[in-house]
């Protein structure tokens, strides 16, 4: 191979590498993002490890969105202020959900039923 052959070729491999970096950095950025939606309680889990929340959000007039999320010993439920338990939450509630997404799953940080 020639000098400019194997030129291009260490240029093609230095931007390869600066492409890939770039990608995994989004990748890296968007875990542990903290997000927060408002919609109505269609599920509750408590009957098993690990206890879940799902939550339905209007986005449009026709398009909802599902966000189910890993309710933690750290996950600070309340109901007007007050401190409450997973199990006092009833499906068809209206409630806030702020949640990270992690490599693990999604996890609930807050839930304040209305």
């Amino acid at each position: 191979m020639s000098r400019t052959g194997q030129a291009w070729m260490a240029v093609f491999a230095v931007t390869t590498l600066i492409i890939l970096s770039s990608i995994l950095s989004d990748v890296e950025a968007a875990d542990g993002r903290t997000y927060r939606v408002h919609g109505q309680v269609i599920a509750v889990n408590i009957a098993q490890a690990p206890y879940m929340i799902v939550i339905k959000t209007p986005l449009t007039q026709h398009n909802d969105m599902t966000v189910g999320a890993k309710v933690t010993a750290q996950t600070r439920i309340v109901r007007k202020r007050t401190k409450i338990t997973l199990q006092t939450i009833r499906v068809g509630e209206g409630a806030w959900l702020t949640y990270v997404k992690q490599r693990d799953g999604v996890i609930a940080r807050t839930i304040q039923v209305q």
